[in-house]
């Protein structure tokens, strides 16, 4: 525990962190060449606990002025990098116990040209931690993303500590936090570590037993002397963050329109295999339909064990752990079906994320995360029809309000996030989902295709958040509209739309008349949560209906009549007459605006 590895206790890793920080964030504005070509070779021994990795980087000095030094560095403590060669340069700085290395050109790299680095890594886990277990390489289920094993160019914010107290504690500023929406120069970097779009060239070997993966179309697979080699070859760009897993998988694989569909599994968790194929095909049917090509001719998920509970979008493969999707209970039919949700939201991110990606600011993540979320929406609207949407707009809801009290700088609006979750996924879902109602799904669909046209693989400048706010606005066709998109986008707005009565009675004609009265308002936030009022003038969805929505078997044959209507601000009433009888009433029924209490938007119908 001490001798052959190191004991820290949470204080020692926290100060370590600081240290870091003060000795290298200096070096983040510092603009560094891009990766345009990496070629790999990771070997990992899953009954040692150990992977040896080496490889070849192709870079070019796209800075803009001639480069006089290049920072490498591994911001992994489990991982140990070894030997660097870069021709031309020379070693004029080494820290050894950070892994943070400079290297100086005997002659500065003049603007467009380019240089090689080749490197060698270890990661080993001997004998028995304290602390820290490695979970990345294991018996059955390596799983390792390439910062974890392969050194990057330059210096960033990512993984530096972010708790206020613990950062005055140890003398740094109160807060990290990205770059203003307003600073154009940080448009010179990407959200994801800054990586580059690169080529890839990645080979993979393991145990005999199980099966080796990475991104890239598998041009090579052999089993000799008991280790089991694949070559995978990207065919289009991908960005210089990406995986490589080892396990002893079974596979299920269907092709659809040229794509290959595969899911890697534990044999003993084949439940929810056949989910997640159907909902890959469906994905891709609608983002291709909508958003433009899919880039890969294979799309894959892979199975980890479940010391993490999450899944996560690389170039066409995705990881996805045990506890949330493979061995997740799907039986019942009236409960969110979580698996294909998922699903169609890493599969999103082939287009949001890997093939356009924000700025290294404020607003980034919108452009990432949000955007998955939405194309998720779209998918499982399709599959479940716009009426079972509100079990999924409900529960990101309540996730929302939750957490805006908790946040501990402040809350920003949605094109101003600063990676907070709670706003990119879930309000963002309800932000997009509500956008695309009233300006059109085939409308929004048109606007992003073009957005991602125009940034597809495209490298500095990056695009912003207001890129995609001046795509809804060019939608918005009344003042109305372009009021709600700013109110969604651009600001904290909160609204309580409450109904607090529907009495219903029998006309002479034999249809029923219905009388809801609604109490609405709507207020501006800041980021410390103080509202000042708001005048509301919009239409909003009202309607009558034999369920209460979004419970049970709720569907399209429960609803009797669902309209907009013109909704103020203060207490009033609406009318609406039906052919047969409704039992519950409300405004708002499926909560797609992001609403102070979800619950109180639908009652119960009484007789009058």
């Amino acid at each position: 525990m001490n001798v052959i590895n190191r004991y820290r206790t949470t204080q020692d890793g926290e100060a370590r962190l600081a240290a870091y920080e003060k000795k290298y964030l200096e070096y983040a504005v510092l603009k560094q060449p891009s990766v345009i070509d990496m070629r790999l070779n990771v070997a990992l021994y899953p009954d040692q606990r150990r992977m040896q990795a080496s490889g070849t980087y192709v870079f070019v000095n796209d800075t803009g002025a001639p480069l006089s030094d290049l920072h490498v560095r591994l911001m992994n403590d489990q991982t140990r990098l070894g030997k660097v060669v870069i021709p031309g340069a020379r070693l004029v700085m080494d820290d050894g116990d950070m892994q943070y290395r400079i290297y100086r050109f005997a002659t500065p790299l003049a603007p467009g040209a380019r240089g090689t680095m080749t490197f060698e890594a270890t990661r080993w886990q001997r004998g028995l931690v304290a602390n820290n277990d490695d979970t990345r390489v294991v018996g059955n289920g390596s799983f390792l993303q390439n910062s974890e094993f392969a050194p990057q160019f330059g210096m960033d914010r990512n993984g530096m500590l972010q708790d206020r107290a613990k950062r005055r504690k140890y003398g740094l500023t109160p807060e990290l936090r990205p770059a203003k929406l307003e600073d154009r120069s940080a448009q010179a970097r990407n959200l994801i570590n800054d990586a580059p779009w690169v080529r890839s060239d990645i080979t993979v070997s393991t145990v005999a037993g199980q099966v080796p993966v990475a991104p890239g179309r598998k041009v090579a697979d052999t089993t000799t002397d008991g280790r089991r080699t694949a070559r995978f070859v990207s065919m289009a760009p991908i960005l210089a963050f990406f995986s490589v897993q080892s396990a002893a998988y079974a596979e299920r694989s269907r092709t659809v329109d040229g794509t290959v569909l595969t899911v890697f599994y534990d044999p003993q968790h084949a439940f929810n295999v056949d989910r997640m194929l159907d909902a890959m095909q469906r994905s891709l049917a609608y983002y291709r339909a909508n958003f433009g090509p899919y880039q890969f001719d294979y799309a894959r998920i892979l199975e980890f064990p479940g010391y993490a509970s999450y899944a996560q979008a690389f170039a066409g493969t995705i990881p996805y752990s045990e506890r949330i999707g493979f061995v997740a209970d799907t039986r019942d039919p009236d409960k969110i079906d979580y698996v294909s949700y998922v699903t169609a939201h890493e599969l999103g991110h082939q287009y949001w994320g890997h093939q356009l990606v924000g700025a290294d600011m404020q607003g980034g993540t919108m452009l990432v995360e949000t955007m998955a979320q939405y194309s998720a929406l779209m998918v499982m609207k399709h599959q479940y029809g716009d009426d079972k949407i509100r079990r999924f707009l409900k529960y990101e809801l309540d996730s929302y309000l939750r957490s805006r009290g908790g946040d501990v700088v402040e809350e920003m609006p949605l094109d101003r996030v600063e990676n907070q979750g709670y706003i990119h996924y879930r309000k963002g879902s309800l932000v997009m989902y509500l956008l695309q109602d009233r300006l059109g799904e085939a409308r929004v669909n048109a606007m992003l295709r073009g957005l991602l046209a125009r940034y597809r693989f495209k490298g500095r400048p990056f695009p912003r958040s207001l890129d995609l706010v001046d795509g809804f606005l060019s939608l918005a066709r009344t003042p109305a509209e372009r009021q709600l998109v700013l109110d969604l986008l651009d600001r904290i707005t909160v609204y309580d739309l409450k109904t607090t009565g529907a009495a219903t009675r029998t006309l002479p004609d034999g249809s029923f008349e219905t009388i809801l009265t609604i109490d609405a308002a709507k207020a501006y936030a800041n980021g410390t949560g103080v509202e000042k009022p708001a005048p509301l003038a919009d239409t909003i969805d009202v309607g009558v209906f034999d369920q209460r929505p979004g419970l049970g078997s709720f569907a399209a044959k429960d609803v009797i009549s669902k309209e907009r209507r013109p909704i103020v601000s203060g207490v009033q009433t609406v009318r609406i007459v039906t052919r047969k009888k409704p039992a519950f009433a409300g405004v708002d029924p499926y909560n797609m605006y992001v609403d102070r209490n979800g619950d109180d938007n639908v009652v119960a119908v009484t007789s009058r």
